[in-house]
């Protein structure tokens, strides 16, 4: 991990306007040379970023939460050391949150590992769910914290299948854009397939949602399809306007991974409105 990877992980998932990356960045510049100060922790010589265990960055985590905390409750503090240190950076937790990125950052790496060198988009799909260890189903906050990441990933790996353009319409916004699962995350009979490059489509959000509610759906040569309830709409302004010009329409050709097949007679099955 380095710095410049860093911020380029973090604009992923944000607008490079929102700042958050590069105060993130900051952020670790400052732990890096607070931790240098301290002896509670072995950590000299090292930069955070030349830590690739997650669970050690956990760990440094907490010990940076419990020294907030004591900055917070006016006690003795790691932070003490240096008092240019922006309070603004620990009193928003900006460092915490900072580390938390950190660790999505490292596991982001190792997943980029697993989509490189596993050509079974399946299998694909069991190794990152490992990985981010959301193979069992839980309602804890751990499991929840586990399975955004994974969806954050899945996301990633979606929208960059599709060059970040909507599928349909092109939209290249990245606001705009999800990754729409075409077999839902919540069907427990393919919880295998969660994470499976194949099971996802990217798409704006209007038609996102018109997916997922099974107003439109795709054959197996990618057009669009209707249903009776979206047709029923005919003639009025916005279905002119926003579903005409996509009638028949393919989607556009992904750079590696096709929708499956399977994946999508499922959804025409047991999502797709027949009404």
């Amino acid at each position: 991990m380095d710095r410049l990877g860093f911020i380029k992980f973090n604009t992923r998932f944000s607008t490079e306007k929102s700042g958050k990356a590069s105060s993130y960045a900051r952020a670790i510049a400052i732990l890096d040379d607070v931790l240098q100060h301290q002896n509670e922790i072995v950590f000299s010589g090292k930069s955070l970023y030349e830590i690739s265990d997650p669970d050690e960055i956990e760990k440094i985590l907490d010990f940076v939460n419990r020294e907030v905390g004591k900055l917070k409750n006016g006690k003795p503090n790691i932070f003490d050391y240096d008092k240019n240190i922006p309070q603004s950076y620990l009193l928003k937790n900006f460092c915490s949150a900072a580390l938390n990125s950190l660790i999505e950052y490292s596991q982001f790496e190792t997943a980029e590992i697993i989509v490189a060198e596993e050509t079974n988009p399946h299998l694909i799909s069991t190794k990152l769910m490992a990985h981010y260890d959301i193979t069992k189903e839980g309602e804890d906050v751990i499991y929840e914290a586990k399975r955004r990441k994974g969806q954050n990933y899945f996301r990633f790996m979606v929208l960059d299948n599709y060059g970040s353009r909507c599928a349909l319409t092109g939209i290249d916004i990245p606001e705009l854009l999800l990754a729409s699962h075409i077999i839902p995350w919540s069907d427990k009979k393919h919880k295998s397939d969660r994470l499976n490059p194949c099971n996802g489509i990217c798409l704006s959000a209007l038609y996102d949602k018109a997916f997922d509610k099974g107003l439109i759906t795709f054959k197996d040569d990618l057009t669009a399809l209707f249903s009776n309830k979206l047709e029923a709409n005919v003639g009025k302004e916005y279905f002119k306007q926003y579903f005409e010009p996509i009638r028949n329409k393919k989607l556009i050709t992904p750079r590696k991974y096709l929708p499956s097949p399977e994946f999508l007679e499922w959804h025409r099955d047991c999502i797709f409105s027949k009404e």
